[in-house]
């Protein structure tokens, strides 16, 4: 098992666990099928295994870990039918987000999405696929979070969660970077204009690009 951050003892416990065991599972330093065992990572964090178990839980109420026959808990994997299985979910879900901006979308929250995509072009140039793909994750979860819509925004963030892994693992990232940019860029400009039908549809063409794109690896 790789090395795991020291947790600071003036943060919550159960959560910053929960953080630092995600990062190290969607970095891929905790491998697909690895244990997580409560004893080991408590170990390596230096805090209890009361706030480990929690942290477990919900990694695997998320499905980024799961509990295998032999009852440990177990690092995820994810197939080609799992992402086929996203995909479609957010296909249902973040062209309904875009939908659900139509005259309630504000200047300040376009310039958002602007402002990440700039960074997103950044990270290209600068080759960063670790920040691209958090960046990216970040554009999609502003779009549902500017929805106002709180199951749809839980329900989007988990999907992405996912894919965002997936990318990793895919090794695909910097192969089609620019070509996502340039498709963000087209949601954007859709959405400047209001024409939030277009915006939603180009919302689902990109999904449906980067769900093919994951799949080349």
């Amino acid at each position: 098992m790789g090395r795991l951050e020291v947790i600071k003892k003036n943060q919550t416990l159960s959560d910053k666990a929960y953080e630092v065991i995600k990062e190290a599972i969607i970095s891929n330093k905790l491998k697909p099928g690895e244990v997580l065992g409560e004893e080991k990572l408590a170990y390596q964090l230096k805090i209890s295994r009361t706030p480990i178990k929690a942290a477990l839980l919900r990694l695997v109420y998320e499905e980024i870990a799961e509990v295998n026959e032999s009852k440990n808990v177990v690092v995820s994997d994810i197939t080609k039918q799992d992402i086929d299985n996203i995909t479609i979910v957010r296909k249902s879900l973040e062209p309904l987000a875009v939908l659900l901006l139509a005259n309630n979308l504000k200047n300040r929250e376009i310039k958002i999405l602007r402002e990440i995509l700039k960074e997103q072009s950044k990270m290209v140039y600068e080759k960063n696929n670790k920040d691209y793909i958090e960046l990216d994750y970040e554009f999609h979860i502003k779009i549902a979070e500017f929805s106002k819509n709180s199951f749809l925004i839980d329900m989007v963030k988990k999907a992405n969660l996912i894919t965002k892994r997936f990318l990793i693992l895919s090794g695909t990232v910097s192969n089609y970077n620019r070509i996502a940019n340039d498709e963000h860029l087209k949601i954007i400009e859709y959405l400047e204009n209001k024409k939030y039908t277009l915006a939603s549809e180009a919302m689902r063409e990109h999904l449906d690009n980067v769900n093919m794109r994951m799949l080349k690896h």
